[in-house]
């Protein structure tokens, strides 16, 4: 996300749709080029744009507002240790037990990792509306004072 206030981050984004209780805002993921001076004629796939569906909480918006899109910091942290460090520790873990302690061959240690990893993210997914409580994005309508 590109801007910090009070330990939340933020991205400006665009209404592209409304329903009753949700928002469709399109941003646009940028990376660390983002400030090159030859992106434009750079051929990277590294900014993209996305549809994020959020929750309204009883706020209006029109289509084509300006708003902001506003997570916690603990959330982005959150995130990343669910979908990259826990799933490379075990991937790590599992192989090194594999094939130290169960003295399992390479190709039979893979498997069983992937299976693992498998079986985590399978977890992961079951429990998304638990985690949709934690993992909470909001979108702000564009105000002077955000500026």
């Amino acid at each position: 996300m590109n801007g910090t206030i009070n330990g939340t981050e933020q991205r400006p984004g665009v209404v592209t749709a409304i329903s009753p209780d949700i928002v469709t805002v399109q941003i646009q993921q940028q990376s660390a080029c983002s400030g090159c001076h030859a992106r434009d004629l750079c051929v990277s796939s590294e900014c993209r744009e996305h549809l994020l569906q959020l929750k309204t909480y009883g706020q209006h918006f029109s289509i084509g507002e300006q708003v902001l899109v506003v997570a916690r910091r603990s959330v982005g942290r959150l995130a990343v240790l669910l979908a990259f460090v826990l799933p490379l520790l075990l991937l790590v873990l599992t192989l090194s037990i594999a094939q130290t302690l169960l003295a399992l061959s390479e190709a039979v240690a893979v498997l069983v990792a992937v299976g693992l990893l498998s079986l985590y993210y399978l977890v992961l997914y079951t429990q998304r509306h638990r985690l949709e409580g934690r993992l909470v994005l909001m979108v702000e309508p564009v105000t002077p004072h955000h500026e």
